[in-house]
This record gives structure tokens, sequence and C-alpha cells, in this order.
């Protein structure tokens, strides 16, 4: 026995109290899990198998109705692209980012009004006054970087978390997966995040909620806030010492080596027997059965001992101490190995402080409970254990109704079968049967005590089933997974059973209604991830304390390297918010309802519909359709440009054409005028003819008589005895 001090004794005895308090075996957890996997207690349904030594013509099968409801759930979660968004909330912190907002706006301010005084002496102008818009721009950049500024911590803290995300070593989102399904099957959801072995990376493992035990404060949702837990694991002796080797003494090695692993495991069996003398145990049926069922644990298995596994138990708790004059949380640990194998850590000084409480801390195990006011989990599983056991007994009925069904037949007497078919009945009634194939039914009319009508003794027997029974069976399955539906909230729409006689609208309304009642586990998960997620940060202040540096893939071609100094995140109280998965969800089915009747519409390209139901992302899928909307509406503006330009040259070329016409009607009519002006011309011209040799004429005839004159004049002048009257004046 090892001489141990006041406080490692005290350290023991919290330790043994934790494990006696709160460990017990979780059988409806178990048989929550087993109907999951499609397992069931073997002997439940043994009386209808075997009813009075009679049997029946098949067995109850364990037929998953139940799964794919929690698999639907599972898979559109992990489906939508997680987008946490990280925002600081100590005062500390808070403060540098409203300084180095301040200064971000100075800097921007600064520099605009530079560019606008540079602007103005390169282009000489003059000033008359402050400029309106030089003050309208200066408004708008200050409201953009007070909108749209983010910090160096805040940039740190979100380049961790989406490299954690990206982690393959931390694997966050299939460890999601796995939380989602055990808050759904269980009711309740447990992980841890702690520092790798070597302090260098971080380790997020999510805990079997069988093997996980809390004492739980009712007063929060968050199990990191109970008092006290334990972690129960079944390991080999090579596990133990490749996990705790360095920390066992000489005497604990011993114990492994020499002691059975199965000892003091602190936990029970049930046993389910027809015989009532092993445990004097009892059958149960029912809602309560199958509570004893395989999988078992390690130690109930017929290979534990010698596999040697051995109980291993880590044992948590918060103790208040007064130190310094006040009082402080401080959270133990220990862990116990068997029964007598005790490792004791103590005080632990790398406890998560907050940085606006440093008094206070919280367990490492945290999780949440999907549960009522009373804090009993709300299992899905259980809540439709009974159902599922209703879905197979009614399929155990059809099947039997099926496999008990005959034919529709005669009764034969073969005491008048015809004898020269046979020496023997036997061989009679397969001849008869043979002839009557062929269609001759033979009788022996000459036979002793042969009757005078048919050898039919009795009416014909019809041994068929008829389809009213299997459709009432039917109607029934289906009546039980509409309950079932009820109770899960995945409708039929989601499982993918629309009919072709649904209408489009009420498709719509049943999603909708679903994605409703469901909300509130998508609701429980986004809280649980932030609080994964701000666990982890508080991690990687201590792990990465001197930095971190990584690579984030953006996309399929681009790849990001960044640096998160200490000062940027080791001193901060991060917080987490993420965008509500069944509203995400709900926008990408409406966006893929949206682009099918936009491509119909012929206003996205098909092309594009392709994208938009193969992304993942919500933003991705919204940018999309705007993108190919935007262009859409560009193309449609350029074309309603060429069409008003095709109309107005269609009105101009009309409007050229009636002009045309009016002056091709012009020169017809100046054509006109112009023909009446030439023969009115030809007529002027021919009566000036007329009217010059008419003048002409009479001149002559004028000139012939003054001429006649004047020699007669002459003549006269010749007799006249004056000397100056001698000559002729011709004026």
């Amino acid at each position: 026995m090892e001489n141990r001090t006041k406080k490692e004794q005290e350290y023991i005895d919290i330790i043994n109290k934790a494990i006696s308090e709160l460990v017990y075996d979780k059988v409806q957890v178990l048989k929550a899990y087993n109907y999951y996997h499609g397992k069931r207690d073997p002997e439940q349904y043994r009386h209808l198998e075997f009813n009075y030594g009679i049997g029946t013509p098949t067995s109850v099968e364990f037929i998953p109705m139940v799964r794919k409801h929690v698999d639907v759930l599972v898979g559109e979660y992990i489906s939508t692209e997680l987008l946490p968004r990280v925002t600081c909330k100590d005062e500390a912190t808070l403060s540098n980012i409203f300084k180095e907002k301040q200064i971000a706006i100075n800097n921007a301010i600064a520099s605009e009004l530079r560019k606008y005084l540079k602007d103005r002496i390169y282009n000489n102008i003059s000033s008359d006054g402050y400029d309106k818009e030089v003050e309208n721009r200066l408004e708008k950049l200050k409201e953009s970087i007070e909108n749209n500024f983010i910090s160096d911590y805040e940039i740190a803290g979100q380049n961790i978390v989406n490299w954690v995300l990206q982690n393959r070593k931390i694997d966050f989102l299939n460890q999601r997966k796995t939380l989602l399904i055990d808050l759904l099957v269980s009711g309740m959801a447990y992980y841890r995040v702690q520092p790798s072995p070597s302090k260098t990376n971080i380790v997020l493992k999510v805990l079997n909620p069988l093997n996980t035990f809390v004492d739980r404060n009712v007063e929060s949702i968050y199990l990191k806030n109970s008092s006290r837990a334990v972690i129960r694991e079944y390991l080999t002796k090579d596990q133990i010492l490749a996990k705790y080797g360095d920390l066992l003494t000489k005497d604990d090695l011993e114990s492994l080596e020499t002691k059975s692993g199965l000892e003091a495991n602190g936990s029970f069996t049930y046993v389910r027997t027809l015989d009532n003398s092993v445990n004097n145990t009892t059958q149960s049926d029912g809602i309560l059965g199958g509570f004893e069922v395989s999988p078992l644990l390690p130690y109930q298995t017929s290979t534990a001992k010698q596999m040697r596994t051995f109980p291993c138990y880590e044992v948590e708790w918060l103790k208040t101490e007064k130190e310094d004059g006040s009082y402080i949380v401080n959270r133990y640990s220990g862990v116990r190995i068997g029964g007598s194998i005790y490792i004791l850590h103590g005080k632990d000084e790398d406890a998560i402080r907050s940085i606006d409480d440093p008094k206070s801390t919280s367990l490492s195990i945290n999780g949440v409970f999907y549960s009522d006011r009373n804090g009993d989990p709300f299992s899905i599983m259980l809540k439709t254990a009974d159902l599922q056991d209703r879905n197979d007994i009614l399929y155990f009925y059809k099947d039997n109704i099926i496999a008990e069904s005959g034919t529709v037949g005669d009764w034969i007497d073969v005491g008048y079968l015809p004898a020269f078919l046979g020496n023997t009945p036997e061989e009679r009634l397969l001849k008869w049967k043979a002839y009557k194939k062929t269609g001759m039914a033979l009788i022996d009319s000459t036979q002793e005590g042969m009757p005078s009508m048919p050898n039919t003794i009795f009416g014909g027997f019809d041994d068929t089933v008829r389809i009213q029974a299997i459709q009432a069976i039917d109607l029934a399955i289906q009546r039980n997974e509409d309950a079932c539906s009820l109770i899960t909230g995945v409708f039929r729409e989601r499982l993918g059973g629309i009919e072709q006689r649904d209408a489009v609208t009420n498709v719509q309304v049943g999603v909708r209604q679903s994605s409703y009642i469901t909300k509130q586990y998508y609701q429980i998960m986004n809280t649980l991830t932030a609080e994964m997620l701000i666990d982890i940060l508080n991690v990687a202040k201590k792990v990465y304390k001197n930095g971190l540096s990584g690579t984030l893939i953006l996309g399929e071609k681009l790849n990001k390297v960044f640096t998160a100094l200490p000062e940027q995140f080791t001193l901060t109280d991060f917080d987490i918010s993420i965008v509500d998965t069944s509203d995400i969800i709900r926008d990408q089915e409406l966006i893929k309802q949206f682009g099918i009747e936009l491509t119909k519409n012929n206003m996205v390209d098909p092309d594009i519909l392709v994208d938009i139901i193969t992304s993942s992302s919500l933003t991705q899928m919204k940018e999309t359709v705007k993108s190919s909307l935007v262009k859409k509406q560009n193309e449609k503006n350029e074309v309603e440009k060429l069409i008003e330009q095709l109309q107005q040259l269609d009105g101009a070329l009309k409007d050229s054409t009636k002009q045309s016409e009016q002056l091709q009607k012009q020169i017809e009519a100046l054509n006109e005028e112009k023909l009446r002006l030439e023969n009115e011309k030809l007529e002027f011209e021919k009566q000036i003819q007329w009217y010059k040799a008419k003048t002409d004429s009479n001149y002559k005839e004028e000139l012939v008589k003054l001429q006649q004159k004047r020699v007669e004049l002459e003549g006269v002048q010749l007799i006249d005895t004056n000397k100056r009257n001698d000559e002729i004046k011709n004026d």
C-alpha cells in the first residue's frame, strides 16, 4: 500500500465518490443506439414467433424506420456550409478595436483630402468655398469604414477558426456529424477540447454518451458549467501504457500485469434468458423490452477476460477556494484505472479563464442536452421506439399472411378415383391429376360404389390472400410512419416520398412545416458548434502562444497564407455567431426552385442552373444568381436599346418613305406643270412668231408705202423751183 499524503487521499476520495455517484449503465441510451443501428433483443417478441408451440412461418425482423429520419437531418446539416463569424467581447480588446477604427477613419479621410488638394493644385482650380461633393465623399467613406471595419484581432480569430475547419487532424466536420447523431439518437452530446500530448496541436474528441457522466448544472445549458464529470473508457494494458505509462509507478505497472481487467468496474450487467434461475431475471416486452441487447459493453463480452480490458475513469471537478483574500474557482482532475490505480493531476494550472472574469473556470468536458424543462434528454429513437416495434409487428403479420396463403382447389374423395390408374391411392391421384392437366378428368362409372355425380364431395376452397387484407396492413404501416414523422418533424416530402399526384404547393408547404419543426435541432447544433469553436480558440491561446502560421484553401485554385500573432488572439475573449442552418437549407431550396423557374423563363442560362444545384454554399448560390441576373439584365438592356434604335430607324424610314412619296407626288405635279408650261411656251412662241411675222409684214408694207411717198416727194422736188427744197430729209 502506497503512503499517500492527506491531500492525495482527499483527491482519491473525491474521485471514488464521483464514480460511485455518477457512473451507471445507460440502458435506455444503449437501446436507442441499438435501434438506430437496427438491432433488437431476439427474445423480445419470442412469444409471437412460438405461439403455444405451433410456431409461425416468419420471425419478427427489424426493419429500420426511424433511422432514415435521423439520416435526413444529419445529411441536410453536414451538406450546409458552415459560416462562423468571429467577434471580440472583452473590454480591453473592444477598446483597442475602437481605437484602430478611429485611426483607420482618420487615415482614410486624410488620404482623401490630400488627393483632393492635389487635384485642385494640378488643375489650377480656384477655391470658392468648401466643396459639398468632397464632404459627401468623406461621409460615405467614414460610414463604409464604420460598417465594414475588421480589426486585426477579429482577422486573427477568423483565420484560426477557418484553419481549424480545414485541419484534417482536428477533423471538425466529421466530429460535428457525430455530435448531431448523438444528440438526435440519445438526446445528449459531449465533446472535449484539449491540447495534444506534445502541447503543439489541438485535439477535439467527441465523447461517447454511454461512457460520459456529468453532474449537470440545471441552471446552464452548457455541461462545462457542471461541477463534476466522469469519462469512462475500457482500455487494454498496451493502450493504458501508451496513454498513462509515464505517470504510473512501479506498483501500478505490476498491478496491470497481475490483476484482472474486470476488477472493480463499478457496473453491472442485465442478462436476458428464458431460465429465471439465472440472476433471478424476468422477461420484459414492449417499450422496455430490448434494453439488454448487443452490442454489449466490453466487460459484458465473453472475450473481455482474454482481452484484459481495464475500466479507466477520468474525473474532473470544480472547487471554490480562497486565494489572496478572495474566492476563486479551480479545476482539478485525476484518473482511476481499475479499482486501485490512481493518477492524481491535482489543480489544472492551464484551465481557461475569461479576461473579464478571471476568477471563474469550467470543465474541459462540454456539450448540451436536448431536454425538456425537467432536464430529461429527449431522444428521437426512444420516443419512436414503440412505433418502430409496431412497424416491425405489422410487417411480421403481413409476411405471415402471405406465407400461410394457399391456392384455389377442390375437395377430392380418393376412394372414388378410377382403380385402373394404379394400385395405390397416391399413384391414382398423381395420374388423375396429370390427365386433368391435359383436359381430361377421368371417372369410371362401372366402378363399384361410384356415385352419379363428379368426384367432389364438397364445394371448392379458396385459400388465397385477399388484397384487402394486404392493403389494410399497408395502410396501417403508412399511418404508423406518418405518426413517426409528426414526432421527428421529417415528413415524407423531405424523405423523397413525393408522388405524381402531389401538388407543388402542397410539397412546398410540407417542406416548410417540416423545416419549422426541425429548426430547433439545427439551432441547438449551431449553438454547440459555436461553443466548440470558442473552446478551440481558447485552447489555441495555450497551444499557439507563440503565434500560428498556416494555409487556407479559398477555392479550387486559390490559397491564402496567414500569420496570427500572439498579441492578436492570446489575450482576447472571442464570441462566435453562426447563421441558422435551417434558414440556409430553406434559402438554398428556394433559390434552387427560383433558379429552375428563371431558367424556364430564360432569365438565366441553363449552365448557371447546374452551378446553383451543385453548390453547397448559400453565398455562392446568391452570387451566382445575382451575377447571372445582372448579366441577363444588361443583355436585356442592350437588346432593348437595339430594339429602340431599330424602332427609331424604322420610324425614320417610314417618315423618309412618306416624304419620298410626297416628293414623288410633287415631282409628278411639277412635271405636269412643266409640260403645261412648255405647251404654253410653245403656244406663246407660236403667237410671238405669228405676231412678229405680222408686224414685220406690216412694217414692210408701211416701208413700201413710205418709199412710195418718198419717191413721190422726190419727184415733186425735181419740179419745184425752190432751190432750198432740193434735198429730202430722212428724219
